[in-house]
């Protein structure tokens, strides 16, 4: 019988295994998806990879994620913010700006993208740990532990262990069956925390060059018409293409009714914002995390675009005796943020 069974392949549920693991525990990982990474997606073309999740770090001000990113021997790079900035007001009328976004710390980015981040951590599991396609539909008290009950590409299964921990978006919990319920004050407790990125959509447009530059332009700006609110240079550095991202503003049901217009309205905005050649995308991808089921719920559709304040939430007794709360949200600090997520698979394992 394993020590612990994580349900959540995302960065903190690998994170909470492989801390678990190190002590010398057995742990098995169930993962809804056919893929690890939870909220960490990436789109793949022979250049490399380009985040359609999270895409920044601040390793001045996030020691977990500078030590991870040191230990799986990856680099790190700026933003690319140099150059022109352009605002658009709700009229569609645009302004140049001489200067963007100066964030400090400056925002960077990981080679080969936050993907290349959970594939190291996950790296260093044994095979077998990690279980694509197994959805948890129950978890059960026994007299020795928990009982898991998924959902799997062959049919329902059960496993036994000592102890669970839910590496999900809180309002994902309530999808689940817990047996005996939770109380309804902790059930009503979980159902009002917002996941991150649950509402939250991305657009990703590729060309041959970085043309932008030539023109002065950072590749950022900012929109109140629309889809997109806030944008960006994706390029790769050194590689023989470059892509500009953007956050859109439309809320989902906006960007439901009007899915299929989208890549061309992208692209018209992109070239209103930076110019004839950037409205001709040589593709226009799009991930919707409003429309992802193992990622958000109808109550996030009306999430702001603002990052909520996460405060962490603990199961009482006998529920919080073998089963912990370890998703991003549930962190003590930098909740929602990768920086959370392993600050939430560190308290977890300390639990």
């Amino acid at each position: 019988m394993p020590d612990l069974i994580v349900i959540g392949a995302g960065l903190s549920g690998l994170a909470l295994a492989r801390a678990a693991a190190g002590r010398g525990a057995e742990v098995v990982v169930l993962e809804a998806r056919a893929r690890i990474g939870g909220r960490v997606l990436s789109h793949r073309t022979e250049a490399g990879a380009y985040d359609l999740g999270p895409a920044w770090v601040w390793p001045a001000i996030q020691p977990r994620i500078a030590r991870a990113v040191h230990a799986a021997g990856l680099a790190l790079i700026e933003q690319a913010e140099a150059g022109g900035f352009i605002y658009q007001d709700q009229a569609g009328r645009t302004q140049r700006l001489p200067h963007g976004f100066a964030q400090e710390p400056p925002s960077l980015r990981i080679t080969g993208g936050i993907g290349a981040l959970v594939e190291a951590v996950a790296t260093g599991l044994a095979p077998g740990v990690v279980r694509l396609e197994h959805a948890v539909r129950r978890i059960a008290l026994t007299g020795s532990g928990v009982a898991v009950a998924a959902e799997t590409r062959s049919g329902p299964m059960t496993l036994h262990a000592a102890r669970a921990a839910l590496a999900l978006p809180p309002r994902l919990i309530g999808g689940i069956e817990i047996a005996p319920a939770l109380p309804p004050s902790v059930q009503a407790a979980l159902a009002v925390v917002p996941g991150w990125m649950a509402g939250q959509a991305k657009a990703l447009a590729l060309y041959d060059r970085p043309f932008w530059r030539d023109a002065g332009l950072s590749g950022s700006a900012f929109s109140q018409a629309g889809p997109l609110g806030e944008l960006h240079d994706a390029s790769l550095p050194g590689a023989a293409e470059a892509a500009l991202f953007g956050f859109f503003s439309w809320p989902p049901a906006l960007r439901v009714a009007r899915r299929a217009a989208l890549p061309e309205l992208i692209a018209r905005q992109f070239g209103t914002l930076f110019g004839a050649e950037a409205g001709r995308p040589r593709e226009v991808i799009i991930q919707d995390w409003a429309t992802e089921p193992f990622t958000a719920t109808e109550a996030d559709h009306a999430n702001g675009n603002a990052h909520p304040d996460y405060r962490p939430i603990a199961l009482p007794a006998p529920w919080g005796e073998r089963i912990t709360l370890a998703g991003a949200e549930m962190a003590p600090e930098f909740g929602g943020y990768l920086e959370g997520a392993l600050a939430a698979a560190e308290a977890a394992v300390i639990a």
